[in-house]
């Protein structure tokens, strides 16, 4: 067993996320029906959802978009993959391929994959789906299920890592601090809410992942 973590510039979703690029999308499952129709379930956050909506109304890759459940400043959605959406969907490949996807975001930079194959060849194959269909492949990391990280991800998105990082470089977390709220979203080009927003999700994802679970089991 591999595990792969790579970035595509997949069109699904793309005009919309291009439109709203401060929103952030967690992929939350696929379905494939026998028909050939695939529905995905993703999370939204970080951005206006009622932009999001409209922008997604005029997106060819997807149709008949529509709200599951809101939770604090989250929203999961449903959508029916269309077009080029439907063409170029790589889940029902990975899954004849036997490989699990385990954490997949997108935002308007691509999409940020980290799944496993059964072993190297299973993943060939499926890098020559995305260079057939001309979708741009770029590769992070690839090791055996056995080896461990160079350096811990902690589950943190790519933008998530960003934002702590950023923290830490504009002296957002220093007593007193160097830069306040308004300047921390000032450098990482987003507004003053969706900054409080990333950063408190990416404290709380970090949070969850080393501190809590220690202090549960004791």
């Amino acid at each position: 067993m591999i595990i792969v973590e790579f970035r595509l510039d997949h069109p699904i979703l793309r005009k919309a996320l291009n439109q709203v690029p401060e929103m952030e999308i967690t992929w939350e499952r696929s379905d494939a029906t026998d028909d050939r129709r695939v529905r995905i379930l993703v999370w939204a956050e970080g951005g206006d959802f009622e932009a999001f909506e409209s922008a997604v109304s005029e997106d060819p890759t997807a149709e008949d978009l529509s709200q599951v459940v809101e939770i604090e400043d989250r929203r999961l959605y449903q959508t029916e993959l269309v077009g080029e959406g439907l063409s170029t969907s790589i889940y029902p490949l990975v899954v004849e391929e036997g490989g699990v996807i385990q954490n997949l975001t997108a935002s308007h930079e691509g999409w940020e994959f980290r799944a496993t194959f059964p072993d190297r060849a299973s993943f060939v194959r499926f890098h020559g789906f995305c260079r057939e269909h001309g979708i741009g492949f770029d590769l992070t990391k690839l090791y055996n299920e056995q080896e461990s990280f160079d350096e811990p991800g902690y589950e943190l998105t790519k933008r998530q890592r960003e934002t702590l990082v950023g923290a830490i470089d504009c002296g957002y977390f220093e007593i007193p601090r160097d830069c306040s709220l308004a300047e921390f979203g000032e450098y990482l080009g987003v507004s003053e809410t969706a900054t409080s927003e990333r950063l408190r999700r990416a404290v709380k994802t970090l949070i969850v992942q080393t501190v809590y679970p220690s202090t549960s089991e004791s």
